[in-house]
């Protein structure tokens, strides 16, 4: 159950992946590294293109990205969500069902997948095994698509314009860009438990 879960989830996350990026180049026309909105919170660093859509993910799951780590006189945080700085407001209500839409799809596959599914609550056990790869595979792009700031460009008065805020260089030195970790994380662990879940109670209850 676990194996099939751990596939089940890291397939939703990817795809998941894969259809906001479709989005991001549909509604930007791309390239990804280069969309003003990112670069805003970046001080104008570029970003690698794979970091967008991970963090457009993010903003879907209702995660924004910020200013993280923050040293130097005072504390800035800059929340940021890609999803409304990009696209349509609409867009933000569909992008947000992405997520739920597929970890229950996962659930119920793993539900399937699973001979001792003989009940709803089996069921739900089974479609909750999706967090073994939904949550590792959120947290591995959390983790990884962060943007240092401590060499970011200056502007003409040689300060670095992180949002509306200015920095000293100095200040920026060990700071950086990205989603929030620990609650990436659990907002991970209890979309992919419930969503997941319900998922693989339906499956078994559509079998019974």
């Amino acid at each position: 159950m676990l194996g099939a879960g751990f596939l089940a989830g890291v397939a939703a996350a990817l795809l998941g992946l894969l259809v906001v990026a479709g989005w991001l180049v549909a509604v930007t026309d791309g390239p990804l590294s280069t969309l003003a909105p990112v670069t805003q919170i970046t001080g104008g660093k570029p970003v690698p293109s794979v970091y967008v859509p991970v963090w457009t993910c993010g903003g879907a799951m209702g995660l924004p990205v910020r200013l993280v780590d923050t040293s130097g006189a005072g504390t800035a945080w800059l929340h940021h969500n890609v999803v409304y700085a990009v696209g349509d407001p609409g867009d933000g209500r569909w992008l947000g069902l992405l997520a739920p839409t597929g970890l229950a799809l996962a659930g119920a596959l793993t539900a399937r997948l699973t001979g001792r599914v003989r009940s709803g609550v089996d069921g739900f056990a089974a479609g909750a095994a999706v967090a073994a790869g939904f949550v590792p595979a959120v947290v591995a792009g959390v983790l990884v698509a962060r943007v240092g700031l401590g060499d970011a460009p200056t502007n003409a008065e040689g300060y670095v314009v992180v949002g509306s805020t200015w920095f000293a260089p100095g200040d920026l030195a060990g700071d950086a860009a990205g989603l929030p970790r620990w609650r990436s994380a659990l907002v991970a662990l209890l979309a992919a438990v419930g969503f997941g879940g319900l998922g693989g109670a339906i499956s078994a209850w559509l079998r019974d």
